[in-house]
């Protein structure tokens, strides 16, 4: 059985301002909800933000249509972002739907940020 408690994101924030979001557990129809509204709130709030997956457990349909969604969002809003995904449950599901090209992928944290902050330099983010 699965509860929304098997999805944990912890939230911090860098001195640069990008925010890191590291989530652990499923993905699934019952955790993609609480992905979805750290995600809204991230798009909302946050001048940009990393989303760590590399403890993902399980991504489903249902993760994967937030992931979409999130990329949508953050670009109607102009907030850059970056995806970290390298773990098996997650980079397999990217890689097989074409998603991995679509998302704005990262091999890993430093990565994600160094390209974050390359973007806010260039473009003079919010």
């Amino acid at each position: 059985m699965h509860t929304i408690s098997d999805v944990r994101i912890e939230i911090s924030r860098r001195r640069d301002g990008i925010a890191l979001a590291r989530t652990a557990g499923e993905l699934d129809a019952l955790g993609a909800p609480v992905l979805r509204a750290c995600l809204n709130e991230r798009i909302s709030t946050d001048r940009s933000f990393v989303l760590d997956l590399d403890e993902v457990t399980f991504l489903g349909s249902a993760g994967l249509e937030v992931l979409l969604d999130a990329q949508d969002s953050a670009a109607r809003h102009r907030v850059p972002w970056a995806l970290v995904g390298n773990s098996r449950p997650v980079a397999r599901p990217l890689r097989v739907t074409g998603l991995a090209a679509r998302l704005p992928l990262s091999p890993s944290v430093p990565a994600a940020i160094l390209r974050l902050t390359a973007t806010s330099s260039v473009v003079g983010i919010r």
